[in-house]
């Protein structure tokens, strides 16, 4: 009886955290940096929680932060009041390593926060486009260069040349 009440006494606070806790637009982005997990969580309390665990079927999440110009591996990481988002390009980013995922595939995803709060919601697999900008930038500033290098040539070949006196 006294362990069970222990148990009760040990769970409300992880009960207390998510019940409040929101996490939402939660999808796995694969491509050829790896493997990542976007999801946005709302919290409304004010104090920090922090997010210990991420699993999946088939991998585990490696939480990383923002550091010099690149990431470092982070053994948790905060969740402060309000909404924090989770993506490739946040100040913590959460890295899926060890599985490989389809496009298209719904994968169950499993977070752990402090004192044993387990949440589980299905994550969809999305490969990550790399957008065509900087190819087509660069072609249109070579076009442009060569259109003004044209009109150039041209104004000075049709300008008229001064006469020499004699």
């Amino acid at each position: 009886m006294k362990r069970a009440l222990g148990l009760f006494l040990l769970l409300l606070p992880a009960l207390a955290h998510t019940s409040d806790l929101e996490v939402d637009h939660i999808r796995i982005l694969t491509g050829r940096e790896g493997t990542f997990l976007e999801l946005q969580v709302s919290y409304p309390l004010n104090d920090t929680l922090w997010l210990k665990v991420v699993r999946t079927d088939r991998s585990r999440g490696v939480f990383e932060a923002r550091a010099e110009g690149g990431y470092r591996e982070v053994e948790a990481v905060p969740i402060p009041h309000g909404v924090s988002n989770f993506g490739l390009q946040t100040p913590y980013r959460i890295r899926l390593v060890g599985g490989s995922y389809k496009p298209g595939e719904e994968v169950p995803v499993t977070l752990l926060f402090p004192a044993g709060a387990l949440l589980t919601l299905p994550a969809t697999v999305e490969a990550i486009r790399s957008p065509p900008y900087p190819l087509f930038l660069g072609l249109a500033a070579l076009a442009s260069l060569a259109l003004f290098a044209t009109l150039a040539i041209r104004r000075r070949r049709g300008a008229r040349r001064p006469v020499r006196a004699r």
